[in-house]
């Protein structure tokens, strides 16, 4: 690890810790310079901004964040390389790209020292949760993410990372945690479900890791369960994305998801107004290191509740209190209320009977619920339990599978939602 990243890290460390007023002060000290270098050198941002008649000494606080427009992953495609920094050689960067499960995947560039301040917040987080340099780790990923890690760390027997195709055979995919005994174990949260019934069925025990982090989709009550009686951990949860890296992830303390606000700012909306602590907004997202192409309140998609209270872990990072999914995951009812997937899931999996499902919203009147597993379900209790949870009327069918299908990513919804595009 070069001494960049060693100072980084050491001031990720120590900013966690610091009060409230300073970390804001850093904060706003990194927004302030974020966006005088979209005004700089990228004319899409430079376009936004004197529309509104905005210049960068306009910003003096926190709260001035608020004046800026919102923008889209559809503003981001139009834009093209009017986006970028035109100032940074592409030599000095590189390529991300998401997995395209919304049907628009997109690829963005980052300097290698942003790109390596990344795994910086993730090195935060797992030391939060006991992780040491010398543990092995085991990331179940996509085939395109399969890399092997050679280098001069892992030689010394540093950040030692083996990495597992989704796509691998379930017995493959236990075969290979049997030989490399991880302390960490990595993985969309539906792999790791899917594992967990595997294991569990099988009646071959594992060993067990000591970090088990599960991302990408949501963790409800009833796989959180599973996942900690087959693996035998208490499953770490965090949220992240390819434009922003780790934004928010859970302590040992579990009380929500820290974020990483030193790093990014997150706002919650709803209709472009804050929520209040307590109440489910769509999180917009600044992102304070993407020099090569900034990303200035871009609305996720995804929804979430502000914490009401700070961690008992003393960290003075805030927290979500929790991370509803996607807002293309929500259920629209007849009225045009969104419903949380929450509101839904709790109502099917409480029915005795019920392992694993997915809810289909084909249109606003007709809901698909399709059940393994459950062959001893009543269907008319299914019915009734989601049109109680929409509140509305609505022609709720069952379908009975062998197997839930998943995204061509590999992840799975467990509500998918017809009616968002």
């Amino acid at each position: 690890m070069s001494l960049f990243l060693i100072n980084e890290l050491h001031k990720l460390n120590r900013q966690q810790w610091m009060s409230k007023e300073d970390l804001e002060a850093i904060t706003l000290s990194k927004l302030k310079r974020q966006v005088s270098l979209a005004w700089e050198f990228s004319p899409f941002y430079r376009k936004h901004f004197a529309a509104i008649d905005f210049q960068p000494e306009d910003l003096r606080s926190l709260s001035d964040l608020q004046f800026l427009p919102i923008i889209h992953k559809s503003d981001i495609l139009a834009a093209g390389e009017d986006l970028y920094n035109t100032g940074i050689k592409s030599s000095n960067s590189v390529w991300l790209k998401t997995s395209g499960s919304s049907g628009s995947p997109l690829s963005l560039p980052f300097m290698r020292q942003d790109k390596d301040r990344r795994a910086l917040k993730e090195l935060r987080a797992l030391f939060a949760n006991g992780y040491k340099m010398t543990d092995r780790m085991l990331i179940f990923v996509e085939p395109r993410c399969l890399v092997e890690c050679k280098g001069l760390p892992q030689r010394l027997g540093l950040m030692r990372r083996n990495y597992v195709s989704i796509f691998d055979p379930e017995h493959a995919q236990i075969a290979k945690i049997k030989s490399h005994r991880p302390h960490v174990i990595y993985g969309y949260t539906s792999t790791l479900r899917i594992l967990a019934e595997a294991i569990l069925s099988g009646r071959n025990p594992i060993h067990s890791p000591k970090i088990l982090m599960s991302s990408a989709e949501l963790l409800d009550p009833v796989t959180r369960r599973l996942l900690k009686n087959a693996f035998g951990a208490e499953p770490l949860d965090f949220y992240g994305s390819m434009e922003f890296g780790w934004i928010a992830w859970q302590c040992e303390e579990r009380n929500g998801y820290h974020i990483n606000s030193d790093c990014l700012i997150v706002e919650l909306l709803q209709d472009g107004t804050p929520v209040k602590p307590g109440e489910e907004g769509e999180l917009v997202i600044t992102n304070l290191h993407s020099d090569a192409a900034p990303l200035i309140r871009y609305a996720t998609g995804d929804v979430g509740t502000l914490g009401r209270q700070k961690c008992s872990c003393g960290r003075a990072l805030p927290l979500l209190s929790s991370i509803h999914g996607r807002l293309v995951d929500f259920v629209l009812s007849p009225d045009g209320r969104k419903l949380s997937p929450y509101s839904v899931t709790c109502a099917v999996e409480d029915i005795p009977g019920v392992q694993q499902f997915q809810v289909v919203q084909e249109s606003i009147l007709d809901i698909k619920v399709r059940l393994l597993g459950a062959n001893g379900v009543d269907d008319e209790r299914i019915r009734s339990a989601v049109t109680a949870a929409i509140g509305f009327k609505v022609r709720v069918s069952v379908e009975r599978v062998s197997r839930l299908p998943l995204e061509p990513n590999g992840k799975f919804k467990v509500v998918k939602s017809d009616v968002y595009h």
